[in-house]
């Protein structure tokens, strides 16, 4: 005959799921500021808005373009 297993609770103490590591500081390059918004401060998260830095915190190619736009749009607003 068969025998029925019995269900196992789990051990008190026993492993847990890892904890992610939070990053603290803004991911643009160079900035040492405390992150707000999607690991950026909150001048980088505007700058990650309007296309001026990438999600990894690098500048794209065109940033100097992008960075004379959003001048003028700061200016407007």
């Amino acid at each position: 005959m068969a025998q029925k297993l019995k269900h196992q609770e789990p051990k008190a103490g026993g492993p847990t799921a890892p904890v992610a590591n939070i990053p603290t500081a803004c991911k643009a390059d160079g900035c040492k500021k405390k992150s707000d918004k999607m690991d950026f401060c909150s001048e980088h998260y505007d700058w990650f808005k309007f296309g001026l830095i990438t999600r990894e915190g690098s500048k794209p190619i065109d940033f100097d373009k992008k960075y004379q736009s959003y001048q003028k749009h700061k200016k407007v607003a």
